[in-house]
């Protein structure tokens, strides 16, 4: 937390310097040694006073970078949305920061701390559901897409999919297919309870409106301690074996599928016909899998069209069309629900 009531002669006294030359470090300006700049920032960083310069527009002209922060570039899903937007930033002359939290909240808040002293013109958050280091009070705006965590910042724009609606065409997707006990699997770091999260609710949300009692123990959820493949694997395998049934599988990503039909085709299930799967991204896991896996695409161009174009907007001093932004999904049946 930024402490408001620091000053450049309380930052001065600590350096051991003169506030003219606190003054010209923090505005980038003057003559000064690489050494004295180092301890000045420092200095104001742990003082909590980078943050707060960086809130009272006390900040240079335009610096023409962003940052894009998102929680695993090896994801499909967020390194596709990541090269769309540093390809759409470029082309209107923007240089990006582009940074791996990882799901560590310590990281992404040496990230932030770091990113302002840079000075960065605005912040694009991909992924994730944590809340945001960024201080109410900071003065650039920020983009959200496909991350649910609010930074209370005045310039702030959401862009996403309807997430419950999503995960409840999933869901009736197996059950107009024939299916009658749809197991759950979700292996995100975030979603250790999946029923208070939005990515789940549509699964919820359609077992209560048609009458039909959760099975607790087809809820299979994992704390993501090894690749998502990996961990799918585990969950489902672990799941047959203590003798639970289910005849379809509703995964919150397509490498979550891909690792639930391994262990199905494993255990000598017959995928697409015995136990039906749907996963989530059209990533390219949907595609390589054999059987080919049904998935729902979540349009990401859209989704990276919409969040620079406000982004943009309010760079140039103008306030959003919106301020949430949905963007729509479409299911793409394979043979994991179609059959082979």
């Amino acid at each position: 937390m930024a402490k408001r009531s620091v000053s450049i002669y309380d930052i001065a006294k600590l350096a051991g310097v003169s506030t003219a030359t606190v003054s010209n470090v923090l505005n980038q300006k003057g003559n000064y040694s690489e050494k004295t700049r180092e301890l000045v920032e420092r200095i104001a960083r742990e003082q909590g006073y980078v943050a707060n310069f960086a809130a009272k527009s006390l900040r240079a002209a335009s610096t023409k970078t962003v940052a894009i922060l998102t929680p695993d570039v090896s994801n499909d899903f967020f390194s596709t949305l990541v090269l769309d937007v540093e390809g759409r930033l470029r082309d209107a002359g923007y240089s990006s920061y582009i940074c791996n939290t990882a799901n560590d909240s310590e990281r992404e808040s040496a990230y932030v701390q770091g990113l302002l002293s840079k000075q960065v013109d605005g912040i694009v958050y991909i992924g994730g559901t944590t809340h945001s280091p960024i201080e109410a009070n900071v003065d650039i705006p920020v983009v959200h897409i496909d991350h649910t965590g609010s930074t209370g910042v005045a310039r702030e724009v959401f862009v996403g999919n309807d997430l419950p609606r999503l995960s409840y065409d999933m869901t009736a997707t197996l059950f107009d297919r024939g299916c009658k006990h749809v197991a759950l699997v979700s292996v995100s770091a975030s979603l250790y309870r999946t029923a208070e999260h939005d990515q789940a609710a549509g699964y919820y949300a359609y077992l209560e409106e048609h009458g039909i009692v959760l099975d607790k123990n087809l809820v299979l959820e994992g704390p993501h301690r090894q690749t998502s493949l990996l961990e799918a694997e585990h969950l489902v395998s672990n799941c047959l074996e203590d003798g639970f049934s289910f005849d379809g599988v509703v995964a919150l990503g397509d490498r979550v599928a891909l690792g639930v039909v391994n262990a199905l085709k494993a255990h000598g299930v017959a995928v697409g016909s015995d136990v039906r799967v749907i996963g989530m991204d059209d990533s390219i896991y949907s595609r390589i899998s054999s059987p080919a896996i049904s998935t729902v695409n979540r349009h990401t161009a859209a989704m990276s069209e919409r969040a620079i174009t406000a982004l943009l907007e309010m760079l140039g001093g103008a306030e959003p069309a919106q301020t949430h932004i949905i963007v729509g999904h479409d299911v793409v049946e394979r043979e994991t629900t179609l059959g082979a």
